[in-house]
């Protein structure tokens, strides 16, 4: 989105390919390119916070999955023994 322009040093807004110059917008664009990075940055957070989520989810279901079996092993353990 807004990055360095390496031609000229000046900060620009890239959209679709096309340079914009920030001094160049209005108020009203400037605030919605604000709400759009913000709106990434959020997005960007939320997905971390879903993968922690489900590598956290995945890895309980796992211990509940492998105690589950080990008390299914015990009782056949009890009834052959």
């Amino acid at each position: 989105m807004a990055t360095d322009n390496p031609t000229t040093g000046a900060n620009v807004i890239n959209i679709d390919g096309n340079e914009y110059d920030p001094s160049d917008l209005t108020d009203q664009q400037k605030y919605w390119f604000a709400q759009v990075q913000d709106l990434q940055q959020k997005r960007q957070t939320a997905q971390f916070h879903l993968d922690q989520i489900s590598v956290a989810a995945e890895s309980f279901m796992t211990a509940l999955m492998k105690s589950l079996s080990e008390e299914t092993e015990k009782p056949k353990e009890m009834l052959n023994g």
